[in-house]
């Protein structure tokens, strides 16, 4: 939990820059938030992440536009590139095309069933894909919740609150519950685990779009500032809280069981969203529950609730 004061600084930079995306992300813009040089921060950068700030921005971007192509296609591409941080729509399409093996109205129109499960329920085919079974089977399959119990989705006012973070990097079926071990000792060391504390996972990208190895996944743990000590060498980080449409599962679900979130993820963007009245405001958390396993020092962590932050259309 110790970080590094390149850590804290590279941080720093990885939210500035899922908060601006749509700005201009010059290299010399993102040192200036880093505190450091150019040049320093371009290295420090690609030793933290494996990419440049160029590239990092560049994916990120491309990533965000796939997923609104989907779910919000009341936006025309032109307005979804610009959006999305590229300031020319023949660029935007080229990168897209290169990044994702088909241009952006293709993927809108139903390419992207070669990567996602279901069908977004508000998607009309192309004559492209008019053909395609795997698109028509979806289709047939997907006129209910078999996932999810209704009974269960409830809109509820989440707490805004400062919170620690404990990064993990990779698939999100391996190395979570390591971070959540960490991360809960750190915190119970302190004092900071109590009855109602506020403890929720972040799962930072579409795990159909993202490559595995470069899926973040931010273990978060609400604390008090004021109980942070200049020792502790942590960075706080904000929680807005706000409207958010929750889904908690009757028994908590293992973090091996990531299967089963996904499907339950797919019935909440792809049939309730389009339906409710709401539209999604970024990134899901997932509210996590922490259990110590008796006669050890280990902990097990699993997920009781899926939430997404929403507002009304």
């Amino acid at each position: 939990m110790i970080q590094s004061e390149q850590q804290k600084q590279v941080d720093k930079v990885l939210e500035y820059i899922e908060h601006n995306l749509n700005e201009p992300l010059q290299l010399e813009k993102l040192a200036k938030v880093s505190t450091y040089s150019a040049y320093h921060f371009q290295r420090i950068f690609k030793q933290n992440t494996g990419e440049t700030p160029a590239s990092y921005v560049k994916r990120l971007r491309l990533e965000n536009a796939a997923h609104v192509l989907i779910y919000e296609r009341h936006i025309p591409i032109t307005e979804v590139a610009f959006m999305c941080g590229f300031t020319s729509l023949s660029y935007f399409t080229y990168a897209f095309t290169n990044y994702f093996d088909t241009s952006p109205k293709k993927w809108r129109e139903g390419a992207y069933l070669q990567r996602f499960p279901r069908e977004y329920e508000n998607s009309k085919n192309s004559k492209l894909h008019s053909n395609n079974k795997q698109a028509e089977q979806h289709k047939n399959t997907y006129n209910k919740f078999k996932w999810l119990d209704l009974n269960r989705v409830k809109t509820m006012d989440l707490p805004g609150c400062a919170t620690v973070n404990n990064r993990s990097v990779g698939p999100y079926t391996e190395g979570i519950p390591a971070a959540w071990e960490e991360l809960y000792h750190w915190s119970n060391a302190r004092g900071f685990i109590k009855p109602d504390t506020l403890m929720f996972g972040v799962p930072r990208n579409n795990p159909y779009i993202t490559p595995p190895d470069k899926s973040q996944y931010d273990c978060r743990v609400q604390v008090d500032e004021s109980e942070i000590s200049t020792t502790d060498q942590v960075t706080t980080y904000s929680f807005t809280g706000g409207n958010h449409v929750v889904y908690e599962f009757e028994e908590a679900v293992d973090y091996s069981e990531r299967s089963l979130l996904i499907e339950c993820y797919s019935e909440l963007y792809s049939y309730w969203l389009p339906k409710s009245g709401y539209r999604y405001l970024g990134n899901p958390i997932e509210l996590v529950q922490i259990d110590p396993v008796e006669g050890s020092l280990s902990v097990k962590s699993s997920i009781k609730a899926i939430c997404l932050a929403i507002e009304p259309k």
